[in-house]
Formats: structure tokens, C-alpha cells, sequence
């Protein structure tokens, strides 16, 4: 049985969850500032995203799923904090 596709604002909402909670579980956490730093992103671009304001062009999800060792698929469709609660 196949699931329902997501909508887009579901997309944004996973994804604007997970980076909030991935930049948080980093050690030492990081501001949004530096994320965007790191990945060479302008700041306002990050909060956005953590947000749900904007939707990410692929290559800002490739490079932030690279960053946080995730697949582009979990950053966009699963909540992590869940899975990763369940996990430890």
C-alpha cells in the first residue's frame, strides 16, 4: 500500500523541524548564524528554513543533509527528533 504524498507545506514543516533540531543536538549547538557560516548560506536563509518560510532549492538540501550526515529524503520527510528519541 502506498502512502499519500506529501504536500509541500508538510515538506517545509519536516524540514524546518529538523534543522532546528539537528543545529540543537550538535555539540556544541550552534546559532543559526553559524550554520549558515559553515555552509556558506547567508543567515536569514537558515531562519527561513527553521521557519517555514521559504522552501530550499535541492543543492541547499543536499549540502545540509551532507552537514548533518542525514539523506535528503529524512530531512524532508521524517521527523528525526522522534526517530532518533526512539533510537538511544
Amino acid at each position: 500500500m502506498r502512502k499519500a504524498a506529501l504536500t509541500e507545506a508538510q515538506i517545509r514543516k519536516h524540514l524546518a523541524d529538523n534543522l532546528s533540531y539537528l543545529r540543537q543536538a550538535k555539540t556544541p549547538k550552534l546559532s543559526q548564524k553559524a550554520v549558515a557560516r559553515i555552509l556558506n548560506l547567508p543567515p536569514k536563509t537558515i531562519m527561513n528554513y527553521e521557519n517555514a518560510n521559504s522552501s530550499p532549492m535541492a543543492y541547499a538540501v543536499l549540502r545540509l543533509a551532507v552537514y548533518y550526515g542525514c539523506t535528503m529524503e529524512e530531512l524532508l520527510t521524517k521527523n528525526l527528533r522522534k526517530e532518533r528519541k526512539n533510537i538511544t
